[in-house]
């Protein structure tokens, strides 16, 4: 008995082996991954490499990822965030401010030195004073850019615009060197932060400041039941209208702008077809 079932058994997996197994994981599983480059890795003939936020400005009036999700860049965002225990920080900051109040007390210190020291001095100042007087919160804030293309050359040109767009809005970028593996890993949706990066992107952000960092931004205008009116000139997407939408728009008014000959009345004719 026992033997007709170990005899069905190695049938079964006989079977299998000749007919093949295959997984779900392996759908997304890819046929190679090449990280013989310090400076991208390679994946199924598509090139990653990925930029890591080091620095930006503490308070910003606008988004300051607009820009760049706006772009028609191939491009993945990861955004983590660690709250910190209002309590221990404020003990921590009352600390750090007392110690470099009496270093820069002393004289034998060079210039430099000093500089360094009160601006760590009345940065401190103003965290704790923004937590204790306006109950801002602290939290660390990571921030990666992984842009990827198929061709080399092209990879080096998309990272020099997002360098240039991150810079214009106040974020300094490191790249990754011999660390792309780990900011790739960073903006896949599995919540890895790895520490081998996680160290240089760290960086504190306030309450206020976190809310500058929304990263769903949309500049497209698709209606469902639209006409088509044309691209955007910005991120290249369809733009659609349907201006007898009263949930979405108050009224149907619409005023249209453009140079001589940029066929406003075909526009126009266009957009009136539908009543």
């Amino acid at each position: 008995m026992k033997q007709s079932i170990i005899k069905k058994e190695n049938m079964q997996e006989e079977m299998k082996f000749k007919d093949g197994t295959f997984k779900d994981k392996d759908e997304i599983t890819p046929s190679y991954i090449n990280l013989n480059n310090p400076k991208y890795m390679e994946i199924d003939e598509m090139f990653y490499s990925t930029l890591i936020s080091v620095n930006y400005y503490r308070e910003q009036e606008e988004l300051i990822l607009k820009n760049l999700i706006d772009t028609n860049i191939n491009m993945n965002i990861s955004i983590f965030y660690e709250k910190q225990d209002s309590y221990k920080t404020i003990r921590e900051l009352t600390y750090h401010i007392g110690n470099v109040g009496v270093e820069l007390k002393e004289n034998n210190q060079n210039k430099q030195d000093i500089d360094i020291a009160a601006f760590s001095y009345n940065d401190a100042k103003y965290i704790r004073k923004e937590m204790q007087v306006n109950g801002e919160e602290m939290y660390y804030m990571y921030i990666y850019l992984t842009v990827f293309s198929k061709d080399k050359k092209e990879l080096e040109y998309l990272l020099n615009k997002v360098e240039g767009i991150a810079q214009s809005r106040g974020i300094q970028t490191r790249r990754a060197y011999f660390r792309e593996e780990q900011g790739y890993i960073a903006t896949l949706p599995l919540m890895q932060n790895n520490n081998e990066v996680k160290n240089v992107a760290k960086r504190n952000i306030l309450t206020s400041g976190i809310i500058s960092t929304y990263p769903f931004i949309s500049s497209s205008i698709f209606d469902e039941d639209g006409i088509f009116v044309g691209t955007n000139i910005y991120n290249n997407s369809l733009v659609f209208v349907d201006r007898y939408d009263t949930v979405k728009y108050k009224n149907a008014n619409i005023c249209i702008f453009g140079t001589s000959g940029a066929r406003k009345i075909i526009l126009y004719k266009t957009i009136n077809s539908k009543k």
